[in-house]
């Protein structure tokens, strides 16, 4: 019974850090997007987005904090 909690926990932490990835690309889609209509300064809104969300996922993997 134990094994399948953390192996259920496994999947989850790991479906929760690709939420996160995919909302990282999505928000450099919509900085890509804002560029090319010369929108710089909402490009960089959504690059911050971006780098908030990978921050996020990598801190899920368990390499974020020190």
């Amino acid at each position: 019974m134990n094994n399948r909690s953390s192996r259920s926990a496994g999947l989850k932490a790991g479906t929760a850090r690709e939420r996160l990835f995919d909302k990282h690309k999505q928000h450099l889609h919509f900085a890509a997007m804002k560029l090319s209509a010369g929108d710089r300064i909402g490009a960089e809104s959504e690059f911050q987005h971006a780098e908030h969300f990978f921050r996020s996922a990598s801190e899920q993997n368990g390499g974020g904090r020190q």
